[in-house]
């Protein structure tokens, strides 16, 4: 008897675990604005917390080198001299605190980093799930033009090979929808994994996003604007710096052992040329995606125009059809070709989003 309790109980326990997995396994469904979803971002990322842990080794470091270097650099009554212990500690020391500068550089590029591939990954879970609503539409128009050819090759209307090539057609948007329905559950475990929820999550993004037209004044000014927000600038400045300081006035390096100057003074170009080349990408970066704007625009404008020509043509299709001049499907495929114009226009607003935050981000500015 107690044998069989303890089963019973056993398989009790494992059909409550089962419930349990299920219920949790239950997909969450939050509402997001693009704020929300990147103040989650921010909070969850691992990546930011590393940065965080990082940077306070580097300021412990940085202290401990400074004890060191206030050991080493205590007068001694009547040496005058600093031997190489004490230059070595200074130049660790420095070492160190530029170190902890980087750190914090690194800290603050890594949470604008965070931020905007959050508003970036809400981005593409959009453009996805128009791209899968224009290819369901697309693929409805085909299933309802299959049922009419079948029913025209039943009748001898027309040949088998049309009948076939029709029903190829609606083959092929099949497989766009679900490669649209591909695409879209990347999209969400990406965005899902940038904000901390599960892979099986399907949060609502309810942000609206209009289209403004981008301008700049003055690229040049961007340009280097973009040069002094720069963290990898920024970091091959201190390296020139550093380079710099050691040709100055630091004989000793890390181990202790004279530096040769034919030798040392190379590292300064060297330095320098990163820096240069640098500089270069950065500048060269703003020209670029202000021209991938402007060429958005530029389709978003021929776009508007294909809308506004498929409105009209599905107007004409639908007082066709209420005098019998055109079929049901005939205004099934304008309705078709509106939506796809619209849906091209919707991801066109988006994907110049998305251009317009990385340029902001790029330049120091807000993008939300």
């Amino acid at each position: 008897m107690k044998k069989l309790v303890l089963l019973l109980f056993s398989l009790a326990l494992i059909i409550w675990s089962g419930a349990g997995a299920v219920l949790a396994a239950e997909p969450k469904t939050p509402e997001l604005t693009v704020a929300q979803a990147i103040d989650m971002a921010v909070k969850y990322s691992p990546t930011l917390k590393s940065a965080q842990l990082t940077k306070d080794q580097a300021w412990q470091a940085r202290q401990n080198a400074e004890d060191k270097n206030r050991y080493a650099f205590t007068p001694t009554a009547g040496v005058a001299s600093i031997d190489a212990s004490v230059e070595l500690a200074f130049s660790q020391l420095m070492q160190a605190s530029n170190n902890y500068l980087t750190q914090g550089k690194v800290l603050d590029a890594t949470t604008k980093s965070v931020k905007l591939n959050a508003y970036d990954y809400y981005l593409n879970v959009l453009i996805a799930q128009q791209s899968l609503q224009s290819a369901q539409k697309t693929l409805a128009k085909d299933q309802m033009a299959e049922g009419l050819a079948k029913v025209k090759a039943s009748v001898g209307v027309i040949a088998q090979p049309e009948l076939i090539a029709v029903q190829n057609t609606t083959a092929n948007s099949t497989a766009v929808v679900q490669q649209a329905q591909q695409s879209l559950d990347k999209a969400y475990v990406t965005f899902n994994s940038a904000i901390g929820l599960q892979p099986e999550d399907r949060p609502v993004l309810t942000e609206q996003f209009s289209f403004t037209s981008f301008t700049v004044p003055n690229l040049t000014a961007e340009a280097s604007r973009a040069e002094t927000s720069s963290t990898t600038v920024w970091q091959l400045e201190q390296t020139v710096y550093l380079q710099q300081m050691n040709m100055s006035y630091i004989n000793y390096g890390p181990t202790g052992a004279l530096q040769n100057y034919n030798v040392q003074k190379f590292n300064v170009d060297i330095a320098k040329s990163g820096l240069a080349a640098g500089r270069q990408a950065v500048r060269d970066s703003v020209f670029t995606l202000y021209n991938d704007i402007q060429t958005n625009e530029q389709v978003y404008s021929q776009a508007q125009a294909a809308v506004k020509t498929a409105t009209e043509n599905l107007r004409v299709a639908q007082v066709k059809y209420k005098v019998g001049m055109a079929t049901k499907l005939d205004v099934t495929v304008s309705e078709t070709a509106l939506a796809s114009a619209q849906a091209n226009l919707t991801n066109l607003i988006y994907q110049h989003a998305v251009l317009v935050a990385n340029f902001n981000n790029l330049t120091g500015k807000s993008f939300v």
